[in-house]
């Protein structure tokens, strides 16, 4: 039987078959007297869907398929023709040819999927409430209720109805969630103002490069800022608010006149092109038509890279396309900074893309570009330190730089498979390598020296952030491994319980020895984010996992508590204009909301510690949050209309 139907798309089908029925009617002839009146030898007037003698008794009016010979619906034809014209309709908005010839039916479609989306998140190793099917690969008659506590309706079909649930009309036309938020069409960036290029290396530095010090800040200053605008000014901070810059790393190339540095050269033919052109043209055509030397290219892809980066750290201030034109700009280089002899600059510009990546929605996806970062950092064996630390061919400022861009590879291979419930790249057993040095880097010298340095920094530095990443992905890692994926908990401990005692204990002494002021960090790097990976990592702890399927009334409570932080964290990070990712921030927001609503409604000591007010200011905080990520990212719309299905069915 066909499946039953809404009442709006019951009355679209009688609207078709009203159209449809003076067609019928006038093909009457051909179509022979149903079975009934056949048998008893009455007339049969043949009307749809059926006769008039069939309906006045009641009877079901069929009739006899040549072909087969068995009794069919006389009506199964219209009805076959109309739901081929639903599919047509439906095929149509989803952009597929209908004329295609072409197209081959398979026995078993695969699904296309999408990294930064939601409901990617792999259903058997992360929380159960989060569905990662779409509505065609189950059944809704076939969901298990019991995979959730609570009486009447389970959690778990309210979720997967928020999720199956579609809003129509034109706004969704407008915000259709599978289009491709990234601008193809943006131009590369004109090379901003020496100014403006030093306000945007002040946010990388105190913002970005702290959680990932990817960069040695005095060799970025000597190696890509001063060839392209000299001399940097003194007055710029860049992570140093309480200590200088060491101004020695910069000897001989601070010298460069101003006539050598490409920005000078930029200026000077942009005002010759720009002279010379009779007609009004665009700035970025007269930009993009000159061409740098080749060896400044490098240096212009670090820089374009950094500049993406700092307005996608404050993305909600800045329109998105400054933040893509700069990435189109450095595009342009990538392949120069890439293939550079010099193994470890090629890794950091791998990891600069796929930071990129991690903040923005962006192809290829990010899973893949720290796919390469990952097979170039066992390449060059950072993994392991025992085999180049007796070497002495390897100066204390190179061991020190590949530990540090050996832990941003590690972090980010952390953190990626944390929030996707994917393996990890290099496994734990495999690693031999140490934290890199805590010291400041105006205290690391490229000074050929074998031996670390013997000054110990009075204040602290950018470094304290950087470690205190370190040891969250770890913490992370280890979470994802017993709780997510099929591993034995470690021997040392006698069961599950213990093992949670002692992650729990961990993140206490983490958040407990936290740099919490400015001058512990050397920077006004953004608290906030030291938060929200806590509380981001209490609730994978305390949620449903395979190994975690019935949750405790003390489970519960602190579901209810960290999911509500992480809503209250970006919310604050939203009303001040600082979140820097985009498809991170929607999937760690729909699933603190998801996880949130599942608390209050599966326990009734949650649901007592929460008022009918409170439930509506946190789940609105989490809607505006989302709201505003839509023309950021793809999956947030989606994910706002599902959680708001979820709200009013509380």
């Amino acid at each position: 039987m066909p499946a039953k139907r809404s009442n709006s798309e019951g009355n679209d089908l009688n609207k078709k078959r009203s159209q449809f029925l003076p067609q019928m009617s006038r093909i009457s002839r051909s179509i022979s007297a149903c079975q009934r009146c056949r048998l008893k030898k009455i007339k049969c007037d043949q009307n749809f869907p059926k006769c008039t003698k069939c309906d006045k008794a009641d009877a079901e009016c069929v009739g006899l398929d040549s072909v087969t010979g068995r009794e069919v619906p006389r009506s199964y034809v219209m009805y076959l023709e109309n739901r081929i014209m639903q599919l047509e309709e439906k095929m149509s908005g989803g952009r597929i040819d209908l004329n295609d010839n072409n197209t081959q039916v398979t026995e078993e479609a695969e699904p296309l999927q999408d990294d930064d989306s939601i409901t990617n998140y792999s259903g058997d190793s992360q929380l159960g409430g989060l569905p990662q099917v779409s509505s065609q690969q189950i059944p809704f008659e076939n969901i298990d209720a019991s995979i959730f506590e609570g009486s009447g309706i389970s959690f778990s079909k309210l979720m997967f109805t928020a999720i199956r649930s579609h809003k129509g009309g034109q706004e969704q036309d407008k915000l259709n969630p599978t289009v491709n938020f990234e601008n193809t069409s943006a131009l590369p960036a004109i090379l901003p103002p020496k100014r403006t290029a030093e306000e945007f290396l002040k946010i990388f530095f105190s913002q970005s490069n702290p959680q990932l010090p990817i960069f040695h800040r005095e060799e970025f200053i000597r190696k890509y800022f001063i060839p392209i605008y000299g001399k940097i000014d003194e007055d710029v901070i860049l992570a140093n608010n309480y200590t200088p810059i060491n101004v020695s790393f910069f000897q001989g190339a601070e010298n460069i006149r101003d006539e050598d540095t490409w920005f000078f050269q930029y200026k000077q033919e942009f005002q010759k092109r720009l002279q010379t052109t009779n007609n009004i043209v665009d700035p970025n055509e007269i930009s993009n038509a000159i061409v740098p030397p080749e060896k400044f290219h490098k240096a212009l892809y670090f820089l374009s890279m950094a500049f993406a980066i700092s307005c996608s750290v404050h993305h909600l201030q800045y329109h998105s396309n400054i933040s893509n034109s700069f990435k189109i700009a450095a595009n342009r280089y990538f392949e120069t900074a890439s293939s550079s002899e010099d193994k470890l600059e090629s890794l950091q510009s791998i990891l600069l893309l796929t930071l990129y990546s991690l903040m923005r929605p962006t192809v290829p996806g990010v899973w893949y570009v720290l796919g390469l970062a990952l097979r170039v950092c066992v390449d060059l064996g950072l993994h392991k330190e025992t085999s180049i630390e007796n070497s002495n061919s390897i100066d204390y400022f190179t061991k020190d730089k590949r530990k540090r861009l050996f832990w941003c590879t590690y972090a980010l291979d952390r953190q990626i498979c944390f929030y996707l419930g994917r393996p990890v790249g290099i496994p734990e057993e495999s690693i031999g390598t140490p934290f890199p040095s805590a010291l400041d880097d105006s205290l690391i010298e490229n000074n050929n020296s074998k031996d670390p340095p013997l000054l110990k920094s009075d204040s602290s530095t950018y470094k304290s952030i950087s470690l205190a990443f370190f040891e969250m992905r770890r913490i992370q890692g280890e979470v994802q491994k017993v709780l997510y994926e099929d591993s034995d908990i470690p021997r040392n401990f006698s069961g599950l319980h213990e093992w949670k005692l002692d992650i729990i204990e961990k993140l206490k002494n983490w958040k407990l020895h936290l740099p919490k002021t400015e001058r512990d960090m050397n920077c006004d790097f953004n608290v906030e984010f030291f938060n929200l990976n806590y509380n981001h990592t209490v609730l994978m702890i305390h949620g449903l996992s395979p190994k975690n399927t019935k949750l405790s009334v003390p489970d519960f409570i602190r579901l209810q508590d960290s999911s509500k932080e992480i809503i209250h964290c970006y919310n604050q990070l939203h009303a001040s204009k600082c979140i820097n990712y985009t498809w991170v921030t929607v999937h760690n927001l729909f699933l603190a909301g998801t996880c949130y609503l599942y608390a209050i409604y599966s326990s009734d000591d949650v649901c007592k510690q929460n008022s009918l007010h409170e439930v509506k200011m946190v789940s609105q905080e989490c809607i505006n949050v989302l709201n505003s990520l839509i023309d950021k990212c793809a999956a947030a719309y989606n994910c706002r209309h599902s959680f708001e299905v979820l709200k009013s069915s509380q």
